[in-house]
């Protein structure tokens, strides 16, 4: 075995040991977020209250698409580094 291809496995180890729990913690981290919102958003409706309904979706909507986006990202890069094969039927 050659020295570059050690190389190019010691980075894709490292790179598989960071993007996953980065991934965990993105996609613990939204649905959080979603979990909350929906919440606030079943009181606000239960207690008619339409500012809560629409201002809690104003204050976490965009953390809460931000760290789905980043999760959705990593899954994407994750799918190439651990080699994932599609196992769906088509």
């Amino acid at each position: 075995m050659t020295t570059d291809t050690s190389d190019v496995r010691d980075a894709r180890t490292v790179a598989q040991r960071v993007t996953m729990p980065l991934f965990k913690t993105a996609l613990v981290a939204c649905l959080l977020l979603g979990t909350v919102v929906v919440l606030c958003q079943a009181i606000g409706v239960a207690g008619r209250d339409a500012g809560l309904v629409s201002g809690v979706v104003d204050g976490l909507g965009k953390a809460m698409t931000t760290t789905a986006g980043v999760a959705g990202l990593l899954a994407f890069v994750m799918s190439y580094l651990f080699r994932w094969e599609a196992g769906g039927e088509d």
